[in-house]
C-alpha cells in the first residue's frame, strides 16, 4: 500500500525500467501534457524535450500540436508525429487510462519508426501497470478526493438534508477555509463529431489550471458541464473574473477543436460555505442567459447583470415556449416583418417613455416615431401612457429575447 512518502516511486521506477528495457528515454505526462516521470537519456531527446525538461512543460504549440492529433481520444499505442519547426520527433503514444477517464500518457520518442512490434507490446503491458499504480497514488495522495467531491456537489445542490451533510463534512476536516463570499462558475460545453478530445478530459484540464491560480477554487464535473466554487473574504472583481472564465474558455476551445461551443454562467453570494447552494442557482441562471440571450454573444453571462431577466429565467425550459408571451406582444412580432416597430418600442421603453431620447436614439425624426408609436398602438390594442400596459410590453421584449423571433 502507497505512503504519503513513497506515492510516485513506483511509476518512477517503472519508467527507469522500461526505458532500460528499450534503450531510449521515457516520459509520462498528463492529459495536458505536462510532465509527471522523466527516465535518464539516451542521447535520444529532441529540442522539444529539452525546452520541456527546462521549461517543466511543453510550449502552447507543441502541446497544441499533440492534442490537435486526439491523442486523448486513443485507446491502443499509435505514432504522434513530428514537426520540424518544432524541434518535435516523432512518437510513440500509449494512453494511460484509469477507470473511466484518462489519467495520462505514456511517450517514447521513435523518429525512425524503429521500435519493433515486441516493443510495442511490451510497453502496452507496462501501460496497464504504470495506469494502476498512478491511479492508485492519486488515492493514497489526497484518499479524501472522492468524499470531498461528492461532498462539494451536496452543498451546492437543491436537497436541505445533503446540503447540512455536507457542511458537517467541510466542518470536521477543515480542508477547506470558509469565507462570507462565494462566486460560482458554471460551465457548459457542447462539441462537434470533429472535436478532437473528450470534454471531460478538456474540461478538467482547463479547470485545474485555474484551480492552481491565485484564487485556489473546488471543483466537480457532470459529463459536459463543470461547476466551480470560490469562497473569499472579499468579493472577487467582476473584471478578474471575467478575465479568468476568459482565458478558460479559450483552453477549452483550443483542447477541443473548431465546433465546440462553451458558454458560461457566473453567481456571487454572501453567507459563505452554508449560502453557496443559493450562489450556485444564480450561476445556473446565468448560464441559461448566456445560452438563450443574443445580448451575451461572447457566451458568458453574469447572474448580477442580469436585471429582470434574472426573474424570467426562474422559468422551466418548458414554460419558456411561445405560448407565454403576451397576445399584444404576439400581435406586434406577427406584422412587424422588418423588426422596426419592435426595434421603436423598445427604445421608447427602454427611454422612460421619452419622444425625444427615443427619436435621438434612433435616429429618427420625431414625426416618424409618433407614426411607429401610432402603428404600435393599434397593433397591440394597448396605451403606451398607461404603466401597466407599459410593464405588459417590456415583459414581453425580455420573453421575446428568450425565444427568438420566428421564421415569416
Amino acid at each position: 500500500m502507497s505512503t504519503a512518502m513513497s506515492v510516485g516511486k513506483e511509476v518512477q521506477a517503472m519508467v527507469e525500467s522500461l526505458a532500460d528495457q528499450l534503450g531510449r528515454s521515457v516520459v509520462i505526462v498528463d492529459p495536458s501534457i505536462r510532465p509527471l516521470y522523466i527516465s535518464r537519456h539516451f542521447g535520444d531527446e529532441d529540442p522539444a524535450r529539452v525546452r520541456s525538461m527546462l521549461q517543466r512543460g511543453p510550449s502552447t504549440e507543441v502541446r497544441d500540436h499533440i492534442l490537435a492529433q486526439g491523442v486523448a481520444r486513443w485507446h491502443e499505442p499509435r505514432t504522434i508525429e513530428g514537426d520540424d519547426a518544432l524541434g518535435l520527433k516523432s512518437r510513440l503514444c500509449v494512453p494511460l487510462h484509469g477507470p473511466g477517464w484518462l489519467l495520462g500518457l505514456m511517450m517514447v520518442i521513435d523518429a525512425d519508426q524503429s521500435l519493433t512490434p515486441s516493443e510495442i507490446d511490451h510497453m502496452a503491458r507496462v501501460s496497464r501497470d504504470v495506469a494502476a499504480q498512478i491511479y492508485s497514488d492519486s488515492l493514497a495522495a489526497d484518499p479524501q478526493q472522492f468524499e470531498r467531491r461528492r461532498a462539494l456537489r451536496n452543498l451546492l445542490g437543491s436537497e436541505v438534508t445533503d446540503r447540512q451533510s455536507a457542511l458537517q463534512h467541510f466542518g470536521e476536516h477543515r480542508e477547506w477555509h470558509d469565507a462570507e463570499h462565494s462566486t460560482v462558475v458554471v460551465m457548459q460545453v457542447s462539441a462537434s463529431a470533429q472535436t478532437i478530445m473528450p470534454i471531460e478530459v478538456a474540461l478538467q484540464i482547463a479547470v485545474e489550471t485555474v484551480c492552481r491560480g491565485s484564487q485556489p477554487c473546488a471543483y466537480y464535473l457532470d459529463s459536459n458541464h463543470a461547476t466551480l466554487l470560490h469562497l473569499t473574504d472579499q468579493p472577487l472583481r467582476t473584471a478578474e473574473l471575467r478575465e479568468r472564465v476568459e482565458r478558460v474558455k479559450a483552453d477549452l476551445q483550443r483542447l477541443l477543436g473548431a465546433g465546440a461551443t462553451v458558454t458560461i454562467g457566473i453567481g456571487s453570494g454572501a453567507g459563505g460555505r452554508s449560502n453557496a447552494w443559493h450562489t450556485r442557482h444564480r450561476a445556473t441562471i446565468a448560464l441559461r442567459a448566456a445560452t438563450r440571450l443574443s445580448r451575451f454573444h461572447d457566451g458568458i453571462a453574469f447572474w448580477n447583470e442580469l436585471g429582470v431577466d434574472a426573474v424570467l429565467l426562474e422559468l422551466p425550459d418548458d414554460a419558456l415556449t411561445w405560448s407565454v408571451l403576451p397576445t399584444p406582444v404576439r400581435a406586434l412580432v406577427d406584422h412587424d416583418t422588418s423588426g422596426k416597430l419592435i426595434e421603436t418600442l423598445r427604445a421608447y421603453l427602454n427611454h422612460g417613455g421619452s419622444v425625444s431620447r427615443t427619436a435621438t436614439a434612433l435616429h429618427l425624426h420625431r414625426t416618424s416615431l409618433y407614426y411607429r408609436l401610432d402603428q404600435i398602438r393599434s397593433l397591440t390594442e394597448l396605451d403606451l401612457e398607461d404603466g401597466g400596459d407599459r410593464l405588459l410590453l417590456h415583459v414581453g421584449l425580455h420573453l421575446l429575447d428568450m425565444l427568438g423571433r420566428p421564421d415569416h
